[in-house]
C-alpha cells in the first residue's frame, strides 16, 4: 500500500513538474514573440519615417531636422517644471486619439497595451532628454507614468452638432466642420477656464487657451481632393481665404478665454501672452492649411503634425522668437506648394 502511494505521489509529482516546465516554455515564447512584434513594428514605423524624408527631398529634410533640433535646445531651456509633461501630454493624447490601427493591431498582436506603451515611451525620449539637461527631473516620472498610463485610455470620440454658427468665416468650411465637432471639448475647455478664475488659477486658464490653439490646427488635416485648388481663381485667392479665415475665426473662439483670463489679471504679461498666442495659433494655421497640399496620404500628414506644427506651435508659445522660425518655415512651404500646382492656373 505504502509503495502504490509513493508510486502515485511519484507521477503527480512529474505531471506537475512536466505542467511547471510547459508553463515556463510558453511564458517564455509568449514575450519572446511580443518583443519580436514590438520590434518588427518599431522598424515599420522607422522605414515610414525614412520614406517621408526621402519623399521629400535632402534639402527640405535637413530644413525639418534643423528646426527639430532647434525644438529640442529650446526644451532643454524651459525652467518651469510643468511645461515639459504638458506638452508631450498634448501631444500623445492628440496621436492616441486619433490613430486609426489600434483594432488591426489588437487582431495581430497580443499585448497591445505593451506595444503602445513601448512607442509612447520612445516618443516622449527627447523630453526625458531635455528634462535631464534642463535639471528638470521631476518632470520625468510623470511623462513616463503618462506613456504607461495612456494606452489604457479609451478615445474620445466628439460627434458632430450641426449648430448655427453665423460669427465664423463662411468661406472655410473645414474650420467650421471642425468647430461644429469639437463644440463639447469647447464648452468644457470654457468651464475649466471659469473655474481658474474663481479659484484664481491662470496657468489653468493659459493651458485652456494653449489646449484650444492646437485643436484649432487639426481642421486642416483633412486630405485635400485633388482638384480642390482649381475652383480658387489664382494661388493668392486661396491664401487671402486662408488668412482672413484664421484672423476672424481665431479671434472669434479665443475672445471668451481671453476676456475670463484678463478678469483675473489683466498686466501687461497676460496681454502679451495672449498677443504671442494668437499669432502662434494663426501661423500654425497657416502651416497646416499649406502642408495638407504637400503630402499624398493621410499618415504621412498626421507625422508631419505631430513633427513639426505642433511642437512648433506650443514652443514658439514659451518663445516669442521662434515665431520668426515658423514664418520661414511658413514661406518656405507656401513657395513649395505653389510652385507644385502651378500649373492649374498656367
Amino acid at each position: 500500500m505504502q509503495y502504490r502511494c509513493a508510486n502515485v505521489y511519484a507521477v503527480l509529482r512529474t505531471i506537475h513538474c512536466i505542467g511547471h516546465v510547459r508553463y515556463k516554455a510558453n511564458k517564455e515564447y509568449f514575450v519572446c514573440v511580443m518583443n519580436r512584434n514590438i520590434l518588427l513594428y518599431l522598424n515599420l514605423r522607422l522605414k515610414q519615417i525614412v520614406r517621408i524624408l526621402v519623399n521629400i527631398g535632402p534639402f527640405r529634410s535637413l530644413f525639418l531636422l534643423g528646426i527639430a533640433a532647434i525644438l529640442f535646445y529650446a526644451f532643454t531651456k524651459v525652467i518651469s517644471v510643468w511645461i515639459l509633461p504638458v506638452c508631450y501630454l498634448i501631444v500623445l493624447w492628440l496621436y492616441h486619439n486619433s490613430r486609426r490601427d489600434k483594432e488591426f493591431l489588437s487582431l495581430q498582436v497580443h499585448g497591445i497595451k505593451r506595444l503602445f506603451t513601448t512607442e509612447y515611451l520612445l516618443l516622449g525620449l527627447p523630453f526625458i532628454i531635455s528634462g535631464i539637461i534642463a535639471a528638470n527631473y521631476i518632470s520625468i516620472p510623470v511623462i513616463m507614468l503618462t506613456a504607461v498610463v495612456m494606452p489604457w485610455i479609451h478615445p474620445v470620440r466628439f460627434h458632430s452638432i450641426v449648430l448655427p454658427i453665423p460669427l465664423l468665416y463662411s468661406g472655410d468650411l473645414l474650420y467650421r466642420r471642425m468647430f461644429r465637432k469639437q463644440v463639447p471639448l469647447y464648452a468644457v475647455l470654457l468651464f475649466l477656464s471659469f473655474m481658474g478664475v474663481l479659484h484664481d488659477n491662470i496657468n489653468l486658464c493659459k493651458v485652456c487657451l494653449i489646449l484650444w490653439g492646437a485643436i484649432q490646427g487639426t481642421a486642416y488635416t483633412v486630405m485635400p481632393p485633388k482638384h480642390e485648388l482649381s475652383v480658387y481663381n489664382s494661388f493668392g485667392m486661396y491664401q487671402l481665404i486662408l488668412v482672413k479665415s484664421g484672423l476672424r475665426n481665431i479671434f472669434i473662439t479665443i475672445f471668451p478665454f481671453i476676456v475670463l483670463m484678463l478678469v483675473l489679471i489683466h498686466d501687461t504679461e497676460a496681454i502679451l501672452f495672449c498677443l504671442v498666442l494668437f499669432s502662434s495659433t494663426l501661423l500654425y494655421q497657416w502651416n497646416m492649411g499649406m502642408a495638407r497640399f504637400s503630402f499624398e496620404t493621410q499618415t504621412v500628414m498626421g507625422i508631419y503634425w505631430l513633427l513639426f506644427p505642433l511642437p512648433l506651435f506650443l514652443v514658439s508659445i514659451m518663445n516669442s522668437v521662434v515665431l520668426i522660425l515658423y514664418l520661414a518655415l511658413n514661406m518656405g512651404l507656401t513657395l513649395s506648394v505653389k510652385k507644385k500646382f502651378k500649373h492649374i492656373w498656367n
